[in-house]
């Protein structure tokens, strides 16, 4: 379990710093702009990673 709490956290921290960088690229540069879609997509597969630790 002790591996799922620290992996988890790091993801958390990831998701988070992730999130900031996607709301800061679309209120600068729209939210279908190239680079808000792809930190989007990387947000999307660290938040599917955390899924499969508890799921």
């Amino acid at each position: 379990m002790g591996d799922k709490h620290v992996t988890s956290e790091v993801l958390l921290e990831e998701i988070e710093r992730l999130r900031g960088i996607m709301i800061n690229t679309a209120v600068k540069e729209g939210l279908v702009s190239d680079n808000t879609v792809k930190v989007s997509q990387e947000l999307d597969r660290k938040l599917n990673e955390l899924e499969e630790i508890f799921f």
